[in-house]
């Protein structure tokens, strides 16, 4: 909690990037950028627009923000692209929709001063969540988050949220590979396999600006979702993932082989040729895709060891403290 007399955590931090991609939020923007403008008066407001043809771009000027352009579609091509122009302390990326209100923005900066990570996540909270959420996509979000707990050991309490804080150490150092919805988890697993300190809060959750319709289409970013996780568990995985195609294959083989070992220890003669061979076959190909697995594995942590001593050198995300203060932010 903020001190009695305190300076809010808006007015202490001025190295702050409010990062705000929009494609078409023509109807939105203007009061978004409005209400953040208002909370956080020192900080920047970045708008990046996606390739908008109703003037999301010149809106957002008027009221303030300062705008880049990204005209390859995507919302994680554009937030790569912004990562690359942000050199402050700390980037709150937030929708252009208006769904998520500045005020749970402002925990997330008053979190992070409190107990400094790397990658904060606002959990979203709807008062009504029927409106707010549809029940297709909260199925969708709990199955992924399923999957990813099962594989990376690690269950996000929103997975796909849109509201998220990163220290510099985070969004500078993280590779962003995906191009549209996928951001939100490919951010999660990389926080997670790469050891970068997150948390997760909860923060208010409303509907989008009315007339203004979701970029989401639950079948075509389902898969693409989907399609990322296993492309995700192979890379940072491979190991496991490989491991288990070996088995299947090894299961396979053992049980065309049974019939051929059979007949062989009964009359001394294999009769089933083709069975056999497919059984030889199958089991010597689940004993090299499962070198492969363990090959990549082992070049995974080279690289992960020479990635986190690279990573030393610009140290934790830490706040310096003064008497009578709220933290204020200094650069790790």
């Amino acid at each position: 909690m903020v001190q009695k007399g305190a300076t809010p955590p808006s007015m202490t931090t001025p190295s702050l990037t409010i990062l705000i991609p929009c494609l078409n939020e023509a109807l939105g923007i203007a009061d978004v950028v409005r209400e953040y403008n208002a909370t956080f008066p020192q900080a920047t407001v970045l708008v990046v627009d996606n390739g908008s043809d109703d003037g999301t771009a010149a809106i957002a000027r008027s009221v303030g923000a300062k705008v880049i352009t990204e005209r390859r579609r995507g919302k994680a091509t554009a937030v790569a692209t912004a990562f690359a122009a942000i050199d402050s302390e700390l980037v709150l990326m937030v929708d252009g929709d208006g769904s998520y209100p500045a005020d749970g923005a402002r925990l997330l900066v008053e979190q992070y001063l409190r107990e400094p990570v790397d990658m904060i996540t606002g959990i979203r909270s709807a008062q009504n969540a029927t409106q707010a959420f549809r029940p297709l996509h909260q199925w969708g979000m709990s199955i992924f988050a399923a999957v990813l707990n099962s594989v990376f050991r690690f269950k996000p309490l929103d997975l796909f949220s849109g509201l998220r804080l990163f220290s510099r150490r985070f969004y500078k150092h993280v590779p962003v590979l995906s191009r549209g919805f996928e951001l939100e988890i490919e951010l999660t697993i990389q926080a997670v396999d790469k050891g970068f300190a997150q948390t997760e809060i909860p923060v208010p959750f409303r509907s989008r600006a009315k007339g203004s319709a979701s970029k989401l289409k639950t079948t075509r970013d389902g898969l693409r979702i989907f399609r990322l996780l296993v492309v995700l568990f192979r890379d940072y995985r491979p190991f496991t993932f490989f491991g288990h195609i070996a088995a299947v294959a090894a299961l396979l083989g053992f049980a065309a082989g049974c019939i051929p070992v059979a007949e062989y220890l009964t009359t001394g003669l294999v009769n089933r040729l083709p069975l056999a061979v497919l059984a030889a076959s199958l089991v010597t190909l689940s004993i090299i895709i499962g070198l492969v697995g363990l090959l990549l594995e082992a070049n995974l942590r080279y690289h992960r060891e020479a990635y986190h001593i690279q990573l030393r050198k610009y140290g934790a995300p830490t706040v310096q403290r003064t008497a009578g203060e709220f933290p204020r932010v200094i650069a790790g």
